[in-house]
């Protein structure tokens, strides 16, 4: 496949560095206890499963120091442009976690790489990197009216920003591109997404099967303009995806997407029976079934993707699927196995920098069996160690898929991975 040069990544609050909680949105949610990030702008303890992925590949970190130095070097990749580099360290060295004396030091050196990384010749040590992901955002856009009073973004916002972006940029952006997406719990979970009912959709198909639902959708279009089933978002995906290839039509060999399907709600404490929220396990027994129909139908999307010979398609083999749902529901059933256990932190529990700027403690203070727990104190993000296996779960699907990552390679990845004496794939 592909040595990867640039990373998109495009999604909901699962991935986001810091977007959200900046939106008035996102400020009054906070207000209000609607939302709960971390000191850092992120939905964890700690950093996110984009974190690692970016300290995996590339040896650089973008948390570190403290709160207000992370935030800062994370704004360089919340949009794209020449300052949106990574660094690449040599596989035999340990992270590049600096500890800054101060923020001059700091900013000093952020001028000098975004003096480097306006050169039009690009080194390979180097990784364009940018992440749109925010908090809310949902795919589907086919509401009658907008959920939530419209403090709920949508993902096609993200992909216009980026296209304009690139464009932008020009020549400075070019080589092997991967695309993440990753989306569609705020489509189901927080706007509440219904699913179609039988009795009163137009035949609706029985089938899970994309196709059948595509042809029945352009012979009812009215049913996609209600705000209900698992179709629509599958159906927005596809439009986005090939909405990016067509905008850089010279560069379709070049542009490689990675969808992630959607973890049970199970997963999250909030959901659980017995110790969860009385009213969300309630809810949840109608929310999961739409998203078990969503996987299927993305899955079937991806193996069979219509019309492959159309401008807009992505080239054959550039779209793959991973089953992240799979995936947490063995990391559910075996806790044990990777230090986990069945419960949600308490409100309070802080970020911890590597390596910190004094006076920040040298030593996490706070217990590991805390850290270990699956979810934060909203009991429904998971923890910075229950996204550190979602990392590596992706980074087992990327090589699978062919593909390399900076400091990421079929060789030094189980060398360097998290709990690498354990398996890193499902069996088929």
């Amino acid at each position: 496949m592909a040595n990867i040069n640039n990373v998109v990544i495009l999604g909901d609050s699962m991935s986001d560095i810091g977007n959200k909680w900046l939106w008035p949105t996102g400020q009054l949610g906070r207000l209000f206890g609607a939302m709960r990030v971390n000191e850092t702008g992120r939905f964890s303890d700690g950093k996110n499963w984009t974190d690692f992925l970016v300290e995996w590949s590339t040896g650089d970190a973008l948390m570190w120091g403290n709160s207000d130095l992370t935030i800062r070097k994370s704004a360089d990749y919340r949009t794209l442009s020449g300052c949106s580099v990574l660094d690449v360290d040599p596989g035999d060295k340990p992270p590049r976690m600096k500890s800054w004396k101060n923020l001059d030091d700091y900013l000093e050196q952020l001028r000098a790489e975004a003096t480097q990384a306006k050169r039009p010749a690009r080194s390979p040590e180097q990784i364009k990197y940018v992440n749109y992901a925010m908090g809310g955002c949902i795919v589907t856009r086919d509401w009658d009216f907008a959920p939530k009073f419209g403090a709920l973004t949508y993902l096609r916002g993200q992909v216009e920003d980026y296209i304009g972006q690139r464009n932008a940029l020009g020549t400075h952006f070019a080589g092997p591109t991967l695309h993440v997406l990753w989306i569609g719990l705020n489509d189901f979970v927080t706007a509440g997404r219904p699913d179609y009912d039988p009795a009163k959709a137009s035949n609706a198909p029985a089938t899970n099967d994309y196709a059948a639902w595509r042809a029945w959708s352009q012979a009812h279009p009215e049913e996609l303009k209600n705000g209900r089933g698992a179709f629509p978002a599958v159906e927005e995906t596809r439009s986005l995806i090939e909405l990016i290839t067509s905008s850089f039509p010279g560069a379709k060999a070049d542009q490689y997407f990675m969808v992630i399907d959607l973890p049970s709600v199970y997963n999250a404490i909030r959901y659980m029976d017995g110790i969860g929220e009385p009213s969300m396990v309630e809810q949840a027994k109608k929310i999961d079934p739409v998203i078990g129909r969503y996987n299927s139908m993305l899955r079937s999307l991806v193996l069979n993707w219509p019309d492959p010979q159309a401008a807009g398609a992505p080239a054959p083999g550039h779209v793959h699927l991973v089953e992240m749902s799979r995936w947490m529901n063995h990391i559910s059933q075996n806790l044990d196995m990777w230090k986990l256990s069945k419960k949600a932190q308490d409100p309070g529990v802080k970020p911890f920098y590597q390596a910190g700027i004094p006076p920040a403690p040298q030593q996490d203070p706070v217990p590991a069996d805390v850290r270990r727990r699956i979810t934060t104190s909203d009991l429904g993000h998971p923890t910075e160690a229950v996204y550190s296996l979602m990392a590596r779960y992706f980074v087992t699907k990327l090589l699978k898929s062919g593909h390399t990552l900076g400091r990421i390679d079929s060789d030094t990845w189980p060398k360097s991975a998290p709990f690498g004496d354990l398996p890193f794939d499902l069996p088929d």
